[in-house]
């Protein structure tokens, strides 16, 4: 990150809000009151955390096109979802709504589900990823993150200072990374799981009917080759006919492509706005070719 300490907004004057340098708090995660918090309030400030390259960044009603569409193409079919990367999950919880009635199973995943929080001096938190690696410190008025690559020196040698007070932090806590509302209703309903998974992993869990990858896969988080594998283990990981929807943003439209697994492989069943990002990714079908044999012409796949 070439610029790794940004504004708090909580901590300056509106005017300084709406600069792309000045990010959402945090720090109420770490306290008492994040359960109390409303589910876009909870978004906002998981949205400013980075594990990794990746921003858990969220919103509810951004995804209303594709949930539609889902909800209308498996009516009456109690499809089994696996939700890849699903961050704080409240685009989970508004499909799960969307479904209604026809809910089989939903497997909400992400990669990064919990944070460590420990508190400093004047109300910072610091937060550590699942190596247990302080990833971001928030004061009042500065998010410091440990992502510096690309920064200048300098700052790159002050974001790195400021990180290693977390040693002398106290009253650590874990902090679940996911909608209160959503994990009492997955308490409620046992169709509804929360787990951590890793999309360059072969998923061991029943075979799913939709595998939703929103928001993630894009060339801002991983390389070309990197996309291109990790949908090739997604594609593996459906059963026959089973759909593969990539969803992406760009200016808050909302872009998707929806894909069928077919004997000769993924096929394009839908696409909106254009389609998502990481389409091309999707590992071409097998291309047919014609073979005579006397009188009667066959396809076969190469």
């Amino acid at each position: 990150m070439r610029l790794p300490i940004k504004l708090n907004r909580a901590g300056w004057p509106e005017f300084f809000c709406s600069s792309r340098f000045a990010f959402d708090d945090p720090r109420p995660l770490a306290t008492g009151e994040a359960s109390r918090l409303a589910p876009a309030s909870f978004s906002s400030a998981v949205s400013s955390l980075q594990f990794g390259v990746t921003f858990k960044t969220t919103r509810p009603g951004r995804q209303s096109h594709s949930n539609r569409l889902i909800s209308e193409l498996y009516r009456d079919a109690k499809p089994v979802i696996l939700d890849v990367g699903a961050s704080d999950a409240i685009t989970s919880l508004d499909l799960i709504r969307a479904l209604g009635a026809d809910l089989g199973q939903y497997f909400i995943t992400d990669l990064n589900l919990v944070t460590r929080c420990g508190f400093g001096p004047r109300g910072t938190v610091y937060f550590l990823d699942r190596h247990q690696t302080c990833v971001l410190r928030a004061s009042r008025h500065f998010l410091v993150y440990a992502d510096v690559d690309g920064a200048l020196r300098p700052l790159a040698c002050l974001a790195r200072l400021l990180l290693s007070g977390w040693r002398k932090a106290v009253n650590w806590r874990d902090v679940l990374l996911v909608q209160p509302a959503l994990v009492s209703l997955a308490g409620r309903d046992s169709r509804i799981s929360i787990m951590s998974y890793d999309l360059f992993e072969p998923w061991s869990g029943p075979r799913p009917d939709l595998i939703k990858i929103a928001n993630l896969l894009n060339s801002r988080y991983f390389t070309d080759a990197q996309m291109k594998e990790a949908l090739r283990i997604q594609c593996a990981n459906l059963g026959p006919n089973g759909r593969l929807l990539l969803v992406s943003e760009d200016h808050d439209v909302e872009k998707f492509s929806l894909f069928r697994k077919t004997a000769a492989g993924m096929q394009l069943e839908y696409d909106h706005a254009g389609g998502a990002k990481a389409a091309p990714h999707v590992p071409a079908p097998a291309p047919v070719c014609a073979v005579r044999i006397g009188q009667v012409e066959l396809e076969v796949g190469t």
